[in-house]
């Protein structure tokens, strides 16, 4: 069985802890960064197909995130953890190239289906989920 790479980008410790929890025992190799500058790392190194990203991070915003994976790892795909703003912000997220939007309280369930949708648009993880 393929196991996917993913990755946690949040500076607050009970998101992470909280996602870690929902992702347990799913077919996942997860990495967790604390700050962009991690997240660039752990994205070099890895080679991540899936990115989870709070909205705000300490030194930047999932928009660093974004740019990197576009330009340098193109099938890398980004879910985001919007905890401000409405629809305005969920709509420019998904224009600008993010594969799933989450609202933050979020349920397991919607990290799961989130996480489902993009393996499935990644191609090397798209069997893990088949």
């Amino acid at each position: 069985m393929i196991r996917v790479e993913l990755l946690i980008v949040s500076s607050r410790l009970e998101t992470k802890r909280v996602l870690l929890q929902i992702l347990d025992g799913l077919p996942l190799n997860v990495y967790c960064a604390g700050t962009v500058e991690q997240a660039v790392d752990a994205l070099e190194k890895h080679g991540i197909d899936v990115v989870v990203s709070d909205e705000h991070l300490s030194d930047g915003t999932y928009h660093d995130i974004l740019a990197l994976t576009i330009d340098r790892l193109p099938k890398t795909q980004l879910i985001v953890l919007l905890t401000t703003g409405g629809f305005a912000e969920y709509r420019e997220a998904m224009q600008l190239g993010v594969m799933e939007v989450v609202r933050s309280p979020f349920h397991p369930t919607d990290i799961v289906l989130a996480l489902i949708h993009a393996m499935r648009n990644q191609p090397r993880a798209a069997h893990a989920v088949a």
